[in-house]
């Protein structure tokens, strides 16, 4: 488990002093390291105080199942609710082979495979990667947590390098959402789930082989990286040339509560001037966007005096900011936590004033456009120097050989809309041949050779997107979210990564379709789009037409 929390955080103390310890999203048009905050984007709108109260979920209840064809088998997940652990959280999946190739003991796991960090390297991911969170309205993308070691936190009740009939339970350790979220995004190969449950409680047992049963507290006690990262989305015109980086910007401040504040009072101490200052300064240098402004305090007193005294403290710090900046532009959210959410364990001295704290979070979004004539005809199709493309209309699509034994139908059926995104998925179904064949006589709807927007300083990430075709809507090509893994292995290069399946190859029986899932920005307005894999090198191009958006 690797430590990883990629946002920019500043520690304001006596002497107003910025001291950088996590990270957020600068602009991705600056070939600059993209930074994000933990617990970007939030919730959606819960709703109002009549709003009715959801019923609790169990832990151990399956709240949603979903069959994969993958490996020329078949597997299934159960995914029970993410369970809040403190500042953590666990997502607990049981998975089972529920058919397994000819001469097979199982089911490979490859398509599970996705990176969570760079720390063997930037050209190999890590097994069960692949499975993430997504924030309300696709804001930020959660990856497992891992050691200092690169290995994931999680833990399984037998052998997960291969998937059998007998199954097995997987738990993977996440930064946990802000409190007052209670459902997330999951994004699994092959689906995308909008609405897990986020619940308290205890997580469920893991069971299984008892020597695999690492204590959960040892197991979260080893996390070095849990991480929390923008997703940016990028469009441009192709013809013409519009383009639009769109980043969601986070960025966090922390002020010393005993600087802010006498001893149990709420009233804004004559030093706290210059700490205010600063904070407002660096709030001001974005362009706009929603201020949280949340209380802490230590476990001195009582739970309810705790609360009210972080909940004044909190909308102290609203009011002195308010006269700093504009806040037509700048909305200013007090809330108080009380002793709820420690920084620290509250067993010093030296701890509790760590506690006694206000954080500043700010939300905001960029986007930076570059205008140009165009007359919106989407452009002919290229099929390629070898005329291996192929374009049809999407829910009747078009069959492809990947070898004289391997024949697929591959469709799109229709686009969703969900919680401000579009999931498009495609599908190849196996409608001939014989044998499980090999790597090669696989499908393959990677996007092949250079692929970024980003340009020549995208390290692997030209050969590692995965299934990232983009859509098509006139002369605007979207592409998917996508977000800043870190610096690559290559000198001055940069990781991105994108929010849909890491991989695009893969097998199946006869009868049986395999399924690719890639997320986007929604298009307001739009009916109907285009889904497109343009000529790259390595990539076999094709262009789905006319399918509509459903939602």
């Amino acid at each position: 488990m690797t430590r990883w929390t990629r946002r920019h955080a500043f520690v304001l103390g006596g002497a107003a002093a910025l001291l950088p310890v996590l990270a957020a999203c600068t602009d991705a048009a600056d070939g600059e390291a993209a930074e994000d905050g933990a617990g970007a984007g939030g919730a959606s709108d819960q709703g109002g105080d009549e709003s009715p109260a959801a019923p609790a979920v169990d832990p151990e209840e399956v709240v949603e199942t979903r069959s994969l064809v993958t490996g020329h088998g078949e597997v299934e997940l159960a995914l029970h609710p993410v369970v809040r652990a403190g500042e953590h959280c666990v997502l607990t999946v049981d998975v089972a082979a529920t058919s397994v190739p000819e001469g097979e003991t199982g089911v490979a796991t490859r398509r599970f495979a996705g990176d969570v960090s760079l720390y063997r390297s930037s050209a190999t991911a890590e097994d069960w990667g692949a499975i993430r969170l997504v924030d309300a309205g696709g804001a930020a993308i959660r990856l497992a947590a891992t050691t200092d070691d690169g290995k994931l936190a999680a833990r399984s009740s037998a052998d997960p390098e291969e998937i059998t009939e007998d199954g097995l339970r997987l738990q993977f350790v996440y930064a946990a959402p802000e409190a007052g979220v209670d459902t997330i995004g999951l994004l699994l190969p092959g689906w995308y789930l909008e609405a897990i449950p986020v619940v308290e409680g205890e997580v469920p047992e893991l069971g299984g082989d008892p020597e695999r049963d690492v204590p959960l507290e040892e197991l979260i006690s080893e996390i070095d990286e849990a991480p929390v990262i923008a997703l940016e989305g990028y469009a441009k015109r192709l013809e013409g040339g519009v383009q639009t980086i769109e980043s969601t910007e986070k960025l966090e401040i922390r002020l010393d509560g005993d600087v802010l504040f006498d001893s149990s009072s709420y009233e804004i101490d004559d030093r706290a001037e210059k700490v205010l200052d600063a904070a407002a300064e660096s709030i001001g240098a974005y362009e706009g966007g929603v201020v949280d402004v949340v209380g802490h305090t230590d476990d001195v007193g009582g739970d309810a005096e705790n609360q009210t005294l972080s909940e004044q403290r909190a909308q102290a710090v609203v009011e002195a900011l308010g006269a700093r900046l504009d806040t037509s532009v700048y909305e200013l959210r007090p809330d108080g936590r009380g002793e709820s959410e420690p920084l620290v364990p509250n067993d010093s001295d030296a701890n509790k004033q760590l506690n006694r704290r206000v954080t500043l979070t700010l939300t905001a979004k960029k986007t930076s456009q570059i205008e140009v004539e165009t007359d919106g005809r989407t452009p002919d199709f290229d099929p390629g120097p070898l005329r291996q493309g192929v374009e049809a209309a999407g829910p009747e699509g078009f069959e492809r050989s990947t070898d004289s034994q391997h024949e697929y139908r591959f469709s799109s059926p229709s686009a969703r809309r969900v919680d401000g995104l579009l999931e498009v998925t495609v599908l190849a179904e196996r409608i001939g041949g014989e044998g499980s064949g090999g790597y090669n006589s696989d499908v393959n709807l990677d996007s092949g050779g250079v692929w970024s927007y980003r340009g020549s300083s995208t390290g692997h990430s030209a050969k590692l997107a995965g299934f990232a075709p983009r859509l098509l809507v006139g002369a605007t090509a979207t592409y998917p979210l996508d977000y800043l893994l870190g610096e690559s292995m290559m000198p001055d290069n940069y990781e991105w990564r994108n929010a849909s399946d890491p991989s695009g190859r893969d097998g199946a029986a006869v009868g049986d379709t395999l399924r690719f899932v890639a997320l986007y920005r929604d298009l307001p307005g739009a009916e109907t789009l285009d889904i497109e894999q343009p000529y790259e090198l390595g990539a076999v191009p094709f262009r789905f037409t006319d399918i509509p958006i459903e939602g």
